[in-house]
């Protein structure tokens, strides 16, 4: 098969799939990429030129420098963007009022967001139920996913929240090192708990689709590009080339996540 004919067939089947990307992000502070960003409208744009349009965003303010202004900030940038949702970042103080706390999510929730982020290593807390179990008790009770970055908690910690949370739907997001260097971690946890999910942007093993399929089936992968980051074709590549049926390859591209989203 020649490039361009390769190259029509892969916009083809972004043009005929219905994705939904549930790892955006928006950094005006990103200084490393080859295109930056300062106008979220700009980004959008370019976004939109790949093919894409729907999908949940992150706000690097929330994650790593202040939680509240962050989320509120957010909810302001996404106020009239259809098919845009708001991914807020939880602390562990969130919880400890519990009617507070959940006041306060189900105001997110109102404000579009569906989804929820920690990052215990940046604010610096204990992932144990001491400390977490009570904004997890109310993230489970309001049906609101749990995303983590593999290199901010670890594997175990996942499994616990999985194992005491059973109604909370967890979901790993592979940041910057590479899943293939914990396969055998992932794919434990998957097979243990159906709770427990896998974003797709770094699973660059050779038939790393395959085999998870193979041995976990795809109902548990949701596609991300961690845009701007990187580029959305680097992530959807070895999705529209894995060989798996095309009825669970949709599911992975917006199926999954619409349902646990419940969009």
């Amino acid at each position: 098969m020649s490039i361009q004919k390769r190259s029509d067939e892969f916009k083809n089947w972004i043009a005929q799939s219905d994705i939904f990307d549930i790892d955006l992000w928006w950094d005006p502070t990103f200084e490393e990429g080859f295109v930056l960003y300062d106008d979220f409208d700009k980004q959008m744009k370019d976004y939109e030129a790949f093919g894409l349009k729907k999908g949940i965003v992150t706000f690097s303010d929330s994650a790593f420098r202040d939680a509240y202004e962050g989320n509120a900030k957010l909810a302001e940038m996404l106020k009239g963007r259809d098919g845009l949702y708001g991914a807020m970042v939880v602390l562990p103080e969130m919880g400890y009022a519990e009617d507070k706390g959940e006041a306060y999510v189900k105001s997110m929730m109102e404000q579009g967001f569906v989804a929820a982020r920690m990052f215990p290593k940046t604010y610096i807390h204990s992932m144990q139920e001491y400390a977490i179990g009570p904004i997890l008790d109310t993230l489970e009770k309001l049906g609101m996913p749990l995303m983590l970055w593999h290199t901010e908690a670890t594997w175990d910690d996942m499994d616990r929240i999985c194992t005491n949370h059973p109604g909370l739907n967890v979901i790993v997001e592979s940041h910057t090192r590479k899943l293939l260097y914990h396969a055998r971690d992932y794919v434990g946890l998957m097979r243990k708990h159906k709770n427990f999910f896998v974003e797709t942007h770094n699973l660059v093993l050779f038939n790393e689709f395959e085999t998870l399929y193979k041995y976990c089936g795809c109902d548990q992968l949701l596609y991300g590009s961690y845009y701007p980051y990187m580029t959305p074709h680097f992530s959807l590549y070895p999705v529209m080339q894995a060989v798996i049926p095309e009825e669970d390859r949709q599911k992975i591209m917006s199926g999954n996540a619409k349902r646990i989203f419940a969009l």
